[in-house]
């Protein structure tokens, strides 16, 4: 019964999904281009985009985005879909071991100072970057508040209380959340498990169970208003949700990210704006894709951009600036989407930000 739930609940969260992004019509993409999109290329092509698992929000917007591509390339092309990211924190080291050819990457760590030892990406590119629309949110059972007085990271660290904080594999962005919020702090997971706490690296959904279940007191979570699995969560379980602090905010973009807010009715329970961070989304290849099939590719995303709003939040009320948010992208934008936005006007000769 849990699952025939989440699998309506999402349903019905997909109707309605509203963007949280306040940009102006000035320069949103116009002229949403039905199938057929003129690419320049004359020979098929085969793609594989590499996403995390069904029913995440990665997998919703990569098939959204694969449809769309398969519908405009060129006749006998194949688009394929694996289900083989951790998270879109560490998809560009598949990309950059062959295994596929483009996803979505969050590339605050892995591009600036890689992850788990791992050196910074070396052969990565964006496509375009998307709207900002997620955040860090913080989420303790009430019970742990209740017992402790603590119901955030801050204050947990500050008392050093016995915690048991559950977030996302590492590659996820909910791991690379945790990790900075810690750092930021000054400090480690051996410090919180020499408190009497603990932190389990689990998917999204073993997360929420166990939250509900009482095996866990706290959870980091890098995610979206609608959210199907924590919005279950906040109906069938007594949770506080909160923001970060102003420290953390500081923190969180000094290290890629940028500032955001939870917005009113988040998971069905928030009742105000809370402040927080995000890690920016773009849309990534390897840099020795073709600059003709990164030119074609981005071309057929932009002119779909209504199409694929239908679908998902982040193309909704999208805006060329936003599209062409270098800080956004942390990685360098390949020059066959430099092409495109400078042909239509977007990008000076230089590869600036026109303002039209």
């Amino acid at each position: 019964m849990k699952k025939v739930f989440a699998l309506i609940l999402a349903v019905a969260l997909s109707l309605s999904l509203v963007s949280c992004s306040n940009n102006s019509n000035e320069d949103k993409p116009s002229g949403s281009q039905p199938s057929g999109t003129d690419t320049g290329l004359t020979q098929p092509v085969n793609l594989t985009l590499l996403s995390q698992g069904a029913g995440t929000d990665d997998y919703i917007t990569l098939a959204s985005e694969g449809k769309v591509l398969q519908a405009n390339l060129p006749a006998g092309s194949n688009v394929v879909q694996e289900t083989i990211s951790s998270g879109c924190s560490s998809v560009g080291y598949l990309i950059e071991a062959g295994m596929g050819d483009f996803g979505t990457g969050q590339n605050a760590m892995s591009g600036t100072v890689g992850m788990e030892g791992k050196e910074p990406y070396s052969n990565i590119s964006a496509l375009m970057a998307t709207v900002k629309y997620a955040f860090v949110a913080e989420l303790a059972t009430q019970s742990f508040a209740n017992k402790t007085g603590c119901s955030t990271i801050a204050e947990v660290i500050e008392k050093q209380i016995p915690c048991r904080f559950v977030a996302e594999p590492v590659g996820s962005s909910d791991y690379v959340s945790l990790m900075y919020l810690l750092d930021i702090h000054g400090v480690t997971v051996e410090d919180i498990e020499s408190w009497g706490g603990s932190v389990t690296f689990t998917d999204g959904s073993a997360c929420c169970d166990m939250l509900q279940d009482g095996q866990a007191d706290m959870m980091v979570g890098h995610t979206v208003s609608t959210s199907s699995s924590l919005t279950e969560l906040c109906m069938s379980a007594d949770i506080v949700v909160s923001g970060l602090t102003e420290e953390e905010i500081q923190g969180m973009c000094e290290r890629g990210y940028a500032e955001a807010s939870i917005p009113v009715g988040t998971f069905g329970k928030t009742t105000e704006q809370m402040p927080s961070a995000c890690q920016a989304s773009s849309k990534i290849v390897s840099s020795d894709m073709s600059d003709d099939l990164a030119y074609a590719m981005t071309k057929i995303l932009v002119e779909n951009v209504e199409k694929l709003s239908e679908d998902v939040a982040g193309y909704r009320d999208i805006t060329y600036a936003d599209m062409v948010d270098f800080d956004a992208m942390v990685v360098p934008m390949h020059p066959g989407a430099i092409k495109y936005f400078q042909e239509i006007g977007v990008l000076d000769d230089a590869g600036n930000y026109t303002g039209k």
